[in-house]
């Protein structure tokens, strides 16, 4: 998870960018995207068919995040999607 002012940035295993809003009695989802497709196998996690596992890297409004056979960038600033 990383904090960005009042939200959280978070990667989950299954390669889905969540962007919510934390906090200790309460989850609030605002987004959520498919950035990458899974590939390493899941272990004990079977049923998701395969998981990243790596951690994502963020710097000057990106997020850098790979599988087992791609590295991507993806902007962060909303900006950029206009």
């Amino acid at each position: 998870m990383v904090r960005n002012q009042d939200r959280v940035f978070v990667l989950n295993d299954r390669g889905e960018l969540i962007l919510a809003k934390l906090a200790p009695s309460s989850y609030l989802e605002i987004g959520r995207t498919k950035v990458m497709q899974p590939t390493s196998p899941p272990s004990s996690r079977r049923a998701l068919g395969a998981v990243i596992w790596s951690h994502p890297a963020f710097a000057n409004r990106h997020m850098v995040v790979r599988n087992d056979h791609a590295v991507i960038r993806v902007s962060l600033d909303q900006g950029d999607y206009r």
